[in-house]
């Protein structure tokens, strides 16, 4: 890395600017970069991004300016009024182009592809320019123009297929598979966009060349299932789903386990000599009768072989179930086991640890008349936060006069 971009780096991606247009597939990539330091510009037709018709929205009532998922997903972002898909706009987009470092687009095949043309045409006059797609299936192949939302990515991509829950008595599944969170395929994908923007800029900054990347999200997702693909193409096995732990060719212990006040503890340990001698630590500690301390228990072999282990398994619910879920998190980590209570996302706002490294920060919400508290700071520096958010996403057209001064495009009449 040269020294200009190491130095660039260490105040993230302050000095880039990103053009981001197309769907909510995309959004995320424009927001990483955003948090990064970028000035990331959300280009808009008249109505808006998509997005900003995806609920909930304030007070319930839908509106351009009341999607709290538009508004969570574009923080730091800015807004240009500018149809990529108006031919009247195209050099007025050309002019805006020029003073950009990345154009970020996601949508169809069939759209993308046509946008490309317009990009193209930009890259010959600014050879610097880089510019990254994110489809569904990528720009060409037998699925390109298949029909897809985040769930059937999800499902064909590989992930829901070892997410969900044990099988019954019979090692028979009874429960149909589950996904992990919402957008979470767009996540994939637009992680992916945004390591290779990064990388693709810094390309640049040693040869002076930009790029065209493409994203293909069903590849991003197909690239997250852990160790099925290579389970099954070195040793022809087949990973099964189980219960909040990792997928497996053949059945483990269950994590978890339910606490004295009701929350459940992700509690496990390894049959290893300084795991063994902390779990015993643990539940003398609190007060839970044992027989580990005893010779069966001694050797690390017999220790983890099933009847042993069913036993070890059965003592830690004893112990979890004996104590309220903070308490035997702290207790257990004090001792280096890697436990951990199941929280639901908003337990994380009064987190003591998130509380001291700032990372959540208020951001004002106009339209609600408050500040709300978000995830803003992931990466910090010795120069400080290296990741941030700081400003709510931007009001419809909002600084199409700013940029469009910025890159002399004439007033609209």
């Amino acid at each position: 890395m040269s020294a200009a971009m190491a130095a660039n780096l260490g105040n993230a991606l302050g000095e880039f600017v990103i053009l981001e247009a197309g769907d909510e597939r995309g959004e995320f990539a424009g927001l990483l970069l955003a948090g990064m330091g970028a000035e990331v510009i959300r280009l808009e037709p008249a109505d808006g991004a998509a997005s900003r018709k995806f609920g909930p929205f304030t007070d319930d009532r839908s509106g351009p300016e009341r999607s709290l998922h538009f508004w969570r997903y574009n923080l730091n972002k800015k807004s240009v009024l500018l149809d990529v898909d108006d031919p009247a706009a195209n050099p007025a987009f050309e002019q805006i182009a020029a003073i950009a470092d990345v154009i970020i687009d996601s949508g169809t095949a069939r759209d993308i592809a046509r946008r490309l043309e317009v990009y193209r045409r930009m890259r010959e006059r600014n050879p610097r320019l880089i510019v990254c797609t994110i489809t569904p299936f990528g720009l060409d192949g037998p699925y390109r123009d298949f029909a897809m939302t985040d769930l059937t990515q999800m499902a064909m991509g590989g992930i829901m297929a070892v997410c969900g829950y044990d099988p019954g008595v019979e090692g028979r599944y009874d429960t149909p598979p589950i996904r992990p969170a919402m957008w979470h395929a767009y996540h994939l994908a637009s992680e992916y966009a945004a390591l290779s923007i990064t990388a693709a800029l810094n390309f640049r900054d040693l040869t002076g060349e930009g790029q065209e990347i493409e994203v293909s999200i069903h590849e991003a997702v197909n690239t997250c299932t852990e160790t099925s693909m290579p389970s099954f193409i070195y040793s022809g096995a087949i990973v099964k789903r189980q219960t909040a732990r990792h997928a497996a060719p053949s059945p483990t212990g269950p994590w978890l386990r339910l606490s004295a006040d009701n929350v459940w503890v992700n509690a496990i340990i390894a049959p290893t000599d300084r795991e063994f001698r902390a779990l015993v630590r643990l539940l003398d500690h609190h007060g839970v009768a044992h027989d580990l301390d005893t010779p069966e228990y001694a050797d690390t072999t017999r220790r983890g072989k099933g009847k042993a282990m069913a036993h070890v398994s059965e003592l830690i619910g004893k112990l979890v179930a004996s104590k309220p879920a903070q308490e035997m998190f702290e207790t257990a980590q004090a001792l280096g086991l890697t436990w951990a209570p199941v929280r639901r996302p908003e337990d994380n706002l009064e987190d003591a640890h998130f509380r001291a490294r700032g990372t959540f920060a208020a951001i004002e919400n106009r339209e609600l008349g408050r500040t709300v508290r978000v995830p803003a700071s992931v990466a910090t520096g010795n120069d400080g936060p290296h990741f941030s958010y700081t400003r709510g996403a931007p009001r419809l057209g909002e600084h199409t006069e700013e940029i469009f001064a910025r890159a002399r495009v004439a007033p609209r009449a």
